[in-house]
C-alpha cells in the first residue's frame, strides 16, 4: 500500500481538513486501499479505484485523487488534521 501525501510531503489521513485553491476547503473523506470512510460515506463504493482517496469539497463536489496527483497538485493543502478518523 502506497502512503499518501501532499504536495509538502505530509500523510493524507482520514477526515483531514483542506483548502483547495480558491474553490474553498474540503476534508478527505474515504481512504480506499484502508477501506476506510467518515460517517455518511462508503469506502466499499470506491474499491474499484484500487488507491488514492476521495475528497469532498462543498463548491467543487466530491472527487479521487491519485497518490501521484496528491504529490504534485500544490493547490491541494492541509489546513487542519483531526483524529475523526475510521
Amino acid at each position: 500500500m502506497t502512503t499518501l501525501r501532499y504536495h509538502d510531503g505530509q500523510d493524507v489521513r482520514l477526515g483531514d481538513q483542506i483548502r483547495w485553491g480558491d474553490s474553498g476547503t474540503g476534508a478527505v473523506v474515504v481512504m480506499i486501499a484502508e477501506q476506510t470512510a467518515l460517517t455518511g460515506y462508503i469506502a466499499t463504493e470506491w474499491a474499484y479505484l484500487q488507491e488514492g482517496c476521495m475528497i469532498e469539497v462543498p463548491a467543487a463536489g466530491l472527487f479521487h485523487y491519485s497518490a501521484e496527483g496528491l504529490q504534485h497538485d500544490a493547490n491541494l493543502e492541509l489546513i487542519l488534521r483531526t483524529d475523526s478518523g475510521s
